[in-house]
This record gives structure tokens, sequence and C-alpha cells, in this order.
């Protein structure tokens, strides 16, 4: 009969046979599980295994099903395991002896299942361990026959990925049923085939095997030296060998192992290997990665001589591989670099000549250079600033000058800002503080390149201030220059540091607005805007000199040409319109409540700036005007339209007896907008027949 059919047929629990019904039965759980009748807990304890094996029935499993059933057993109490484990089992069983290739990965599921989450899932498989054993035996053979005789790529990469999950289920039951799963040493001779295979199997799989391998009952045996002798038999393969490695050192190197000579022997051996050739590499650094880890816990039982020696032989390793042309090996020169100095940390007679040793390095290398970012993060940890500023001075300010490339800005800016809140910490004298760190970046904002003041606006100021609000103050005190003074208000607006800048006591002088504003840089323009419409509270009234300080920034920039320019001016001037909406809003309902006095002078001074608005930019409508003001303006009207032509505005002015916003613009701007439908250019047209519609539709539903 045909695969197909088998697993059509095959038999299959009876379950309750919709969502509702399983939700109902896991809810009932608590109840029953907490009963004394053990009739019911049996009874329903065979349901949720029975859920549990159609959760397994599918590819890939149901995972939502087996969630249901863990909550099920969650309710269960352990003294009510023993009284269940028969029932479990059985069911168990009949499930793990159905036949067929379509099977395995159900069952190498279903065991990954209960090993990892199930209550008392190892007591159910140890019960029936010799079925599942047997099952594995043959899905190992089944496995690796179908991976040889198979050349199809995607074929391949799934039948691997059902081995590789296949050996992680034979790793952890392996101790367990030593004597079942090495039967006919089937599993042993499958293990050896992977191992000697040159060109089949991945790296993965062979770092899963060298497992598998040690764990097999006669090698578990054997001595770590013994074990070291025994890899070089085992396989010519390079990249088994170093797996070989890898699962000695999963194993045998623990915090119990006392053997000195053993460490240095293994760790010379796995450098043997190194070579121009990446894949080995990998092989090469993973083996060294997990070596550098398990040795964290293990190296107070070395010589010291011995220890500094294998200490500076990964930093070595480390630093000749932070820019090796594969992420995965970088990747592992980075945790080896890390375990290795951490080791050496924890170790009084070595300390100091492993720091002396990176410091008087890393004093000849740029921090740009590979792994240099990374040792000083490493050595922050158990050094000051002032003492890392001892050896290399230049340090902050190489990292300043690095921010003229976009590349390395986030990496400059976030080791820059490490640096001084660490030494803020330390430092006393906060004059001297701000000496080394502020100072020059104010003065790089006052003097540099428009990218370089760009860039350290962007990453290093909000990462100072988002530290140290209190520091935008100090900020201001250290510099006069119009412009850098601009941009720090712009920071401290974006973090909500500032929010009332033009209270009785103002953060910024208006007059340093409307100077900015007609700056030929383009972002202190930008700049000034965002001071002006960036608010986090977007309730917040606004004043009469905001409005006006933005009549006169569309006044001096209607024409400016650029796309980008006018897209960020937009962008920004919906903010703008959110927080007259949103703050008119407020007061028309603190007015409706009567508890608010200023709504008359509000409204009146929102009004006359909006008809202004409306006026403004229906005046830049005309056909001989450039594109650059017709875009703008009939952009303003759309967005105004769209932000504040809402049945929640209208609402409110119908009971307030006001005019709308809708009102406003149709009777001043529909002139205008027919002209508009003449121009040249689609979205100038597109937008005003929008507008033209949205008008008359709302006009007429509101008056009637």
């Amino acid at each position: 009969m045909p695969s197909r059919s088998k697993k059509i047929l095959s038999p299959i629990p009876s379950i309750p046979n919709n969502e509702k019904n399983i939700t109902d039965l896991i809810r009932q759980s608590q109840t029953i599980f907490s009963s004394s009748n053990q009739n019911d807990i049996k009874s329903l304890c065979e349901q949720l295994i029975d859920i549990l094996i159609i959760s397994s029935s599918t590819d890939p499993p149901n995972t939502s099903l087996r969630k249901c059933v863990v909550k099920g057993f969650s309710h269960l109490p352990e003294s009510q395991y023993e009284n269940v484990l028969d029932e479990c089992t059985k069911r168990l069983e009949e499930f793990f002896k159905r036949q067929g290739k379509e099977h395995r990965l159900e069952y190498i599921s279903m065991l990954n299942y209960l090993i990892e989450n199930f209550p008392f899932g190892l007591v159910c498989i140890l019960k029936i361990k010799d079925t599942i054993c047997n099952q594995l035996i043959t899905i190992g053979q089944e496995l690796w026959s179908d991976i040889q005789s198979t050349n199809v790529p995607h074929h391949r990469f799934n039948l691997f990925q059902q081995l590789q999950y296949y050996l992680k289920v034979v790793v952890f039951l392996l101790p367990k049923v030593h004597d079942e799963l090495e039967r006919d040493n089937i599993i042993s001779r499958i293990i050896h085939q992977m191992l000697n295979d040159e060109n089949t199997v991945t790296l993965e799989i062979r770092l899963t095997c060298s497992l598998v391998w040690h764990l097999l009952k006669d090698n578990e045996q054997l001595s770590p030296h013994e074990k070291l002798n025994q890899i070089k038999k085992v396989t010519c393969v390079i990249m088994s060998r170093l797996a070989l490695y890898f699962g000695l050192i999963k194993t045998t190197m623990t915090n119990q192992l006392l053997d000195t000579n053993f460490f240095v022997q293994l760790l010379e051996e796995v450098l043997a290997f190194k070579t121009c050739d990446a894949t080995i590499m990998v092989g090469v650094s993973k083996a060294l990665e997990t070596y550098s880890e398990a040795l964290t816990s293990s190296w107070r039982n070395l010589q010291t001589a011995s220890l500094e020696n294998i200490i500076q032989k990964l930093l070595t390793f480390a630093w000749d591989h932070f820019s090796y042309n594969v992420e995965t090996v970088r990747h592992c020169s980075a945790n080896i670099y890390s375990n290795a100095f951490k080791i050496s940390m924890t170790h009084c007679d070595i300390r100091q000549s492993i720091i002396d040793s990176q410091l008087t390095l890393l004093k000849q290398l740029p921090w740009q250079k590979d792994g240099c970012s990374l040792a000083y993060h490493t050595l922050l940890d158990y050094l000051s600033v002032s003492d890392i500023i001892k050896w290399n001075s230049k340090l902050a300010e190489s990292c300043l000058m690095a921010m003229n490339d976009r590349g390395l800005a986030s990496e400059a800016s976030y080791l820059y800002c490490v640096l001084c809140h660490k030494h803020r910490e330390e430092e006393k004298s906060i004059d001297k503080w701000k000496q080394i760190w502020l100072k020059p970046v104010i003065d790089a904002l006052d003097t540099s390149t428009p990218l370089h003041r760009f860039l350290i606006a962007e990453y290093i100021l909000p990462k100072i201030l988002k530290g140290h609000p209190e520091y935008l103050q100090e900020l201001k005190d250290i510099t006069i220059n119009p412009r850098t003074l601009i941009v720090c208000t712009r920071i401290g607006r974006t973090l909500g540091l500032c929010p009332n800048i033009f209270s009785s006591n103002p953060f910024i002088e208006h007059d340093l607005i409307r100077q900015g504003i007609t700056s030929e840089d383009e972002q202190i323009c930008l700049d000034c805007l965002f001071i002006l419409c960036e608010n986090p509270k977007t309730t917040e009234y606004i004043s009469q000199i905001e409005f006006e300080l933005i009549k006169y920034f569309l006044q001096m920039n209607i024409d400016n040409g650029s796309t980008s320019f006018r897209n960020q001016v937009l962008s920004l001037l919906k903010k703008h319109f959110i927080r007259i909406k949103d703050s008119w809003l407020l007061c028309a309902r603190q007015k409706l409540k009567k508890t608010d006095q200023d709504f008359d002078d509000l409204t009146e001074r929102y009004r006359n700036y909006l008809k202004w608005l409306i006026n403004w930019s229906c005046s830049n409508l005309y056909l001989e005007g450039s594109y650059s003001q017709r875009h703008l303006s009939i952009s303003i009207l759309h967005w105004l339209i769209h932000l504040h032509g809402n049945q929640g505005i209208e609402t409110i002015c119908q009971k307030l007896k006001l005019y709308t916003f809708i009102e406003l613009i149709y009777k001043n701007s529909m002139e205008y907008l027919f002209n508009c439908l003449w121009d040249t250019y689609e979205d100038i047209r597109q937008y005003s027949l929008d507008i033209i519609i949205k008008l008359n539709v709302s006009f007429y539903f509101f008056h009637k």
C-alpha cells in the first residue's frame, strides 16, 4: 500500500472536534485534576495525550494544541503523576509503534517535546525505552541512507534539518539508555560514517555527531588524554577532527578536571589547524569559542604560568581574526576575546600584565580598527575611564573626528557616549568633565563641516542629553554661536526637555529663531521650524509669537525648490496642525464645561492665524508662480482640511455656534482652487480636485 494511504488509514485518536471543545476541556482540567475521582482524572489525561498526538501528526507540529496540553497538565498535582503514568505511557507507546518513514518526523518532534516541556515526559520515555530506542535506531538508518541517496539540494537541506533534530534527541537520551540505543552498534557505525564523510555532512551536523561519539559507552569511559589520542584514529577529515575537539571540550572540560597539560595540549592541537581555508577556520573558531567558554568555569585548577600562556594565545587568535572575511569567524573571535579577558581579570596574578599588554596594543592602533571598539568596551568593565585616557589621551578626540564618516558614526558615537557617561560617574570635578567631553562637541558644532555637525547632532547630542538632561542648559552656556544654540534647542525639543521655549524665561530668544529662519544652511532653517512645530505635549496652547515666526518662515522659504526641503517642511507643518487641533479641542471641551476662561482669546488667535494661512496659501496658487510655491500652498490647504475637517471639530463648533475650519476655507479659497484645475502639473490638479470635492461634500453635510 502506498505510504500516503498508510498515513491516511493509520489510527487517529478521537478528540474534541473543534477549538471551542478543546478550550472547554482545558477549562475543566483544573476542576477535574483537583478532584479525587481517579476515573475522571485518568480519562482527562488520555484525552490530553490524544490531543498531544494529534499536534505531532502535522508538519509543522501544531503548537497551539501543544500549549493547550501544557496548560491542561499544569493543573495536575505532582502527587498524581504516578496514578496517571500508566495510561499516558500506554497511549504514547501506541503512537511510537506505528511504522513507516512518514512518521519519523512526528516521533522526533514528540520526543523533543516530551523531553523539554512535558511534566513527566522523561519518565514516560524510560518506561517504553525499548520501543523508542528501536524507532530511533531505524530512523537514524533511514535518514542517513536518504541523505546519501539524494543530490537534490532542498531535499538534502530538509533531511539535514531532520537529522540535526534527531541527533539532539539522541544526545539527550544516550547517557540514560546506553544499552538499548547502542544495540548492535548501529548508531555507532552511522556516527563513524558521518564523521568520515568528506563532502556531504555540514559542520553543524559534525558538531552534534561529535557529542554523540563522546557519549558512546566505550568512549565515555576513556580519560581525556586517551580521547585526544583516539580522535586522531577515528577520522582523517579535518572538519570532523575539529568537531571532535569541540565535543571533547563540551563533554570533558569541567571544573573537576585538574590536568593542566590536557588544557595546554588541547589548545595547541586546535590551533595547529589554522589555515587560509575559510571553511576550516570556521571549525577552528567554533572549537576555540567553546574552549574559552569552558575555561571560564575551570581556569582555577590551572597553573598560573600555563593559564597566562593560554590567555595570551586566545587573545592573539582573536586579534588576528577580528577582521576575517567570514562573519562566523569574526563573531567567534569577539566571544573568544571577551571570555579570555574575563578570565584574566578574575586572576589577580595575571590581571595587570594582561591589562598593560592590551592597553599598549590599543595605544598603537586607531580605535576604528576591527576589534578595538570591542576591546575598549571590554576594558571599561574592569578599568576606569581615567586610566584608559592616561594611556590614550586622544581617544575622545579620535571618536569625535570619526563622526565625519557616516559608516563609523553609530559606533563612534556609542563609544564616545559610553566613555562620557562612565567618566561622569568617576570624575568629581564637573568642570574637568565638561572640558573633556562637552566642550569638544560644542566646538565641533561651532566650527566643523556641515556633515560633521549633522552627525554629531543626530548621534552624540541625544545620547549625552538623554543620560544627563540637566546639561542642556550647560551646553547653552558654553557657546554663543546661534547655529549651535538652535541645534541644541532642537535636540532638547525632541527629547521633551524644553516644552515652554517662549515662556517668561525663554530657553532661546525668538530673535535668534528669526535669524536662523533666513540662514543659508537649509538644515538650520528646518531646525528652526522643528523647534516651532515639535512638542511632545500636543495640547499645549500655541502663542502668538510662535504663529508669527511660522508665518515668517513660510514667507522666507516659499521659493525653495528643493523637494527634500519641501517634504520636511510639510511633515513638520502636519505636526503643527495637529497641535492646533488638539489644543483648541481641549480648550473648547473645557469651555463646554464652563471651566476655561481663555477660550475666546485662543479662538480669535487661532482663527486669525488660520485665516491668514488660508489667504496666504491661496495667494500663491496663481499659475504664473513657481511650482514650489503652488505645491507647498496646495499641500498646506490639503492637510488643513484633512486634519481639521472632521466631525468632532464640526460638532463642537456647532455647539459653540462658531464658524468651522471647513467654512473658513470654503469662503476664502474656492476661486483659487478652481483655477488650479488647469495647472500644468498633475499632482497640483489632483490635490485641487480632492480639496474641492471634500469642501463641497463637507459643507453640504454640515449645512444641508
